[in-house]
């Protein structure tokens, strides 16, 4: 990495932690004592941890009231969402192995409003322990067909689990109701795309990559060090740039790894309609690479025939992405209250609605130029199980075809369909089954079918 990439990522987290720090409380304290009678003393909403073992959210409870407490009068919300899964090629692929493994996630959110130590200011923390393995290497394909087992990301081994990794440390400042700034370890992949029917990380809904992530943003660090300026002017839209660094630090230094991998920027934008209707949103992304060493796709050839001989090609330093994708209910029995939460990894409301994502990206460095997901997904299909979860999904993978990937006997296309049903056992325990089927990008690999059978446990 260039020495003025360096400066640039360091002068912004300087300058993002000094606008935080120099941050003006009359402004925010005055919109919410003006606000104080509408809305309650704290940015994030209060968990409820009460009621019985079928419907209260996390399974562990209230602790003695310990955790309202902590709640209400400390702003301290801490949870830990465990996910076990069982998954099997069985058909095609490379190998039928059963593969068991699991995640465990701990979630801390400190309210520092609510505490009454800083005005407008959250921090957030997110420890990640995987462990076991999965059919990420048995079914012969390049895109991961399971996402609950790719993290905390091991780069150096895909399949390779961490004993326990900090994935997120951040820091949220907002200096009005409208505008706030982020700074710190961020998890990119967080909760998944912001897609109500398609999302959950492969922890609530689809399993395979392709369906809760574009395909592309594989090239993105799972963990890595960063900050940027999220705007709000109303509860249905929302605007956020970032600027991080291109670097995977899940167990490194990460601001030793400054030095090298690049950055990337990204600038999103979300909106939401359908207030009193049928809900529906949608969101746009771009993203910028640079400092990078790409391979250039459109320069490489083969090298003589020769022993250690195969392909050889110039590099490219910037890279870029293009993409958004769309939900829209088509039936709800419920009334909407307001916006959706579409961070929780289920849908809101009891009904179904179909969904889709486009994304573009520069074929010369991305090997997937073009992905499209859609599909049907929701909530409550019957009467008798309003927490259900479910979905049908179709992607579709347009590979950089120009002159590298054919030299290496990659078809020009990777498509395949998930289904999955989440049978909701209690509020807080999950069951989910996915079946997959994948096909082959290669001309001499069976296309491949994928089953699998996770359980969820919130405590």
């Amino acid at each position: 990495m260039s020495n003025s990439y360096r400066g640039i990522m360091t002068k912004t987290l300087v300058a993002l932690l000094a606008l935080g720090a120099s941050y003006a409380t009359p402004t925010l304290a005055q919109d919410q004592a003006d606000e104080a009678e509408e809305a309650p003393a704290g940015l994030l909403p209060l968990p409820s941890y009460e009621g019985d073992l079928s419907g209260r959210s996390h399974l562990s409870g209230d602790w003695g009231g310990k955790r309202t407490e902590w709640s209400e009068e400390q702003g301290i919300h801490f949870d830990m969402d465990l996910v076990l899964w069982a998954e099997q090629v069985a058909d095609g692929g490379v190998s039928d192995d059963t593969e068991l493994g699991g995640n465990a996630t701990y979630n801390l959110e400190w309210d520092l409003h609510r505490a009454g130590i800083l005005p407008g200011a959250i921090i957030s923390a997110r420890a990640e322990s995987r462990w076991g393995s999965s059919t990420m290497l048995n079914t012969g394909l390049v895109v991961p067909n399971s996402t609950a087992p790719l993290t905390p990301t091991n780069y150096s081994d895909f399949d390779a689990g961490y004993d326990i990794a900090l994935t997120q440390l951040a820091y949220m400042q907002f200096f009005t109701e409208h505008v706030g700034i982020i700074v710190g370890k961020l998890d990119l992949f967080a909760d998944g795309d912001a897609n109500e029917f398609a999302t959950g990380r492969g922890r609530t809904q689809f399993n395979h990559w392709s369906m809760n992530y574009p395909t592309g943003v594989l090239l993105v660090p799972a963990s890595t060090v960063g900050g940027g300026i999220i705007y709000e002017p109303n509860h249905r839209t929302n605007f956020s740039t970032m600027l991080v660094s291109g670097k995977e630090c899940v167990r490194g230094d990460c601001f030793d790894d400054l030095e090298s991998g690049g950055g990337v920027s990204a600038t999103t934008a979300g909106f939401q309609w359908g207030e009193g209707g049928l809900p529906g949103g949608i969101t746009a992304s771009y993203m910028y690479f640079f400092d990078f060493d790409f391979t250039d796709f459109s320069e490489i050839a083969p090298l003589p025939p020769g022993p250690g001989n195969g392909l050889e090609g110039a590099e490219k330093d910037t890279s870029w992405l293009v993409g958004g994708s769309f939900w829209q209910y088509v039936s709800t029995k419920d009334s909407p209250k307001g916006p959706i939460n579409l961070h929780n990894r289920l849908p809101d409301l009891r009904g179904w609605g179909i969904f889709g994502r486009f994304t573009h990206a520069d074929e010369d460095t991305n090997p997937w130029k073009t992905s499209i997901t859609l599909g049907v997904g929701g909530r409550g299909i019957f009467e008798s199980r309003p927490d259900d979860l479910f979905g049908l999904g179709y992607f579709y993978n347009d590979l950089s075809t120009d002159r590298y990937l054919p030299l290496l006997g990659f078809e020009d296309k990777g498509e395949g369909y998930e289904a999955f049903y989440n049978l909701a056992i209690t509020k807080s325990v999950r069951f989910g089954t996915n079946v997959q089927y994948l096909n082959s990008v290669l001309p001499r690999q069976d296309d491949a079918v994928v089953v699998m059978g996770r359980l969820q446990v919130i405590f």
